[in-house]
């Protein structure tokens, strides 16, 4: 499935568990402090058949929190479901073409996590450009510019079109990174 599809695909279930979350909570009108909860246990089969993306439980429950996280944080004007959406393809799609993508790591060489999927890159022998934003302030930049913030670790994952993606989380990276260039089988989110 492209990216395409599975935008369409993505938009099409959240809207969809969006509206019966609605209906289920009308006599609150849709006020539910608990909603990622719901929305996992209602998104947790139809992402697994229809978008081809299994996730335990807790992890989706983490991935639709912080997606509400970085909605808020990044683009609170932007319709819900079609941030969910670029954010679900971002850090957990696969690569449309991962033998031409071409890789960069944002790092800090003192941080923990950095430091874990430095590790995974070398265990892999992946070809990444390393970025280390402390000693090149043009990189902390450019992960400012693009993320809103020099969080790191953040994988950028160039296709051969030119088109980014920009893939935070030291867990995701490595999952993304064990599940396109590792063996078969060897991680699950």
């Amino acid at each position: 499935m492209s990216h395409s599809e599975l935008h369409s695909t993505l938009t099409d279930l959240f809207q969809a568990t969006g509206e019966a979350h609605h209906v289920a909570f009308a006599a609150t009108d849709g006020v539910d402090p608990d909603w990622s909860i719901w929305y996992a246990d209602h998104l947790q089969e139809p992402l697994a058949e229809k978008a081809k993306m299994s996730f335990h439980k807790s992890n989706l429950i983490y991935c639709l929190m912080n997606a509400d996280f970085e909605q808020t944080v990044r683009a609170p004007d932007s319709k819900w479901t079609d941030f969910y959406a670029d954010e679900f393809i971002t850090r957990y799609a696969p690569s449309e073409t991962p033998a031409k993508d071409k890789l960069a790591l944002y790092y800090l060489a003192t941080c923990p996590f950095c430091i874990r999927v430095l590790s995974a890159i070398d265990r892999l022998g992946v070809d990444v450009e390393l970025r280390e934003i402390h000693e090149h302030a043009k990189f902390r930049d450019e992960l400012i510019g693009v993320r809103g913030r020099p969080t790191v670790p953040v994988l950028r994952i160039t296709a051969p079109g030119g088109e980014n993606r920009w893939m935070p989380e030291s867990a995701d990276i490595i999952a993304y990174l064990e599940k396109t260039y590792g063996e078969p089988g060897s991680s699950e989110h």
